[in-house]
């Protein structure tokens, strides 16, 4: 893929964290229709998207880091997971978050009952956990408060294709380090061009 360009410079999203391989092998299909509308592959980070794109983006991006781990959180440590979810989500900040434990689910549920908009890290493709017309909201007690998953509201994110069964493990460290590292903007390409561009500036200053 090539590096767009702002002006005469030219935007390189291909730096990586360290530790972090991008998957490889044959070319994803090219995306026919905005995010919300159907899945498409993010190729500057190697990641499936679903739904409001323009929050992968967003400086205000935040995770629970007590809900990353081992599934095996007393109920009082998931009331305290719970209420930081909530605590984040009223001072505005995005959540980020997966679906495939106890704490992660209970972080996860927090910003549907406030409107609030929310990342889901999936281990496996959409269609596992969506259904085949990815509308299906990702759990339980998610569909107590919507029954239908708003890809005008939310992302879903995940390093497999929409077709690829998930892990199953309900301790999953790729998801949890997945989670944490778009939660700080670590992972590749989520610094959009207008940053990058700042950033080339800042540093030329």
């Amino acid at each position: 893929m090539r590096s767009p360009t702002v002006g005469q410079l030219t935007l390189d999203f291909s730096h990586k964290a360290p530790g972090i391989r991008l998957p490889r092998g044959p070319a994803p299909p090219r995306r026919t229709a905005p995010y919300e509308v159907e899945p498409g592959y993010f190729e500057p980070g190697g990641l499936w998207l679903y739904g409001n794109s323009r929050l992968i983006f967003d400086c205000s991006l935040a995770c629970v880091p007590a809900a990353c781990g081992p599934n095996h959180h007393l109920p009082r440590e998931l009331d305290a997971i719970e209420r930081e979810a909530e605590e984040l989500v009223l001072n505005s900040k995005i959540l980020v978050c997966g679906v495939h434990s106890a704490a992660h689910q209970r972080a996860a549920v927090v910003p549907l009952r406030w409107g609030a908009p929310r990342i889901v890290v999936l281990s496996g493709g959409f269609r596992y956990h969506m259904g085949e017309d990815f509308k299906g909201e990702l759990f339980r007690a998610a569909r107590l408060w919507r029954y239908q998953f708003d890809a005008r509201t939310d992302l879903v994110v995940s390093r497999r294709a929409p077709d690829k069964k998930p892990t199953y493990a309900s301790h999953n460290p790729t998801v949890d380090r997945l989670v944490k590292l778009i939660a700080s903007r670590e992972w590749p390409g989520l610094r959009s061009p207008t940053e990058l561009l700042t950033s080339v500036h800042s540093r030329s200053a």
